[in-house]
């Protein structure tokens, strides 16, 4: 059991180190059945087809994010909303400068080549979309709560604009191959959009 176990997650971390540099499209299954050493037919053990396995390879990855997130918010639990939220999108930037070519967000990348021809993996990134958009309009909300964000604008609807922000910024990032775009674009959102009032940490 545990060697089938195994070799699922060995599956699906190949294939979310291959998507994200070579694309779902670039991507061919013998190709990582190779890079494990295992026979094709193993693939097919786990998975009924390529395109199951990506939507498996997008619910994997949002674990792997979420996990990632929970863990930066956790580290400016102590911040105002706003700029916890801005520590945790710092620590995003930083995670594709460790990298030598940066991949931008494999959620982002799948949505430009599978929305249009899969529907089951349309479903799960838009699902995986409104998990992120969920989690970061509840710490919006909290900060509209505080006064520090502004409140002409649901909770909901500013998640969804920095989703958008956000994915678009990593293209540029990608387009550009570096990182300065993308934390100026963030700051901007931040200062220049979203904090209408300067917490005081000081006196919280």
């Amino acid at each position: 059991m545990k060697n089938n176990t195994d070799t699922k997650k060995n599956l699906m971390n190949t294939g979310v180190a291959m998507f994200s540099t070579k694309g779902y499209h670039g991507t061919g299954i013998k190709e990582i059945v190779d890079a494990l050493g295992i026979p094709k037919g193993s693939f097919y053990n786990y998975f009924k087809s390529k395109e199951a396995f990506a939507a498996e390879i997008i619910r994997h990855y949002s674990h792997i994010l979420d996990e990632h997130w929970e863990s930066y918010i956790a580290e400016g639990s102590s911040y105002a909303p706003a700029e916890m939220l801005q520590n945790a999108f710092e620590k995003m930037i930083s995670n594709q400068e460790s990298v030598e070519n940066p991949s931008g967000c494999l959620i982002g990348n799948l949505a430009g080549e599978l929305a249009e021809s899969s529907e089951i993996c349309r479903e799960t990134l838009n699902q995986v979309k409104k998990n992120w958009c969920d989690r970061i309009a509840f710490h919006l909300k909290h900060g509209q709560e505080t006064g520090e964000i502004r409140d002409d604008l649901g909770s909901s609807e500013l998640a969804g604009f920095c989703w958008d922000v956000w994915e678009g910024a990593l293209l540029r990032m990608k387009l550009e191959k570096s990182t300065d775009s993308i934390r100026k674009t963030m700051t901007m959102l931040f200062k220049s959009f979203l904090i209408i009032k300067k917490i005081d940490m000081e006196n919280k």
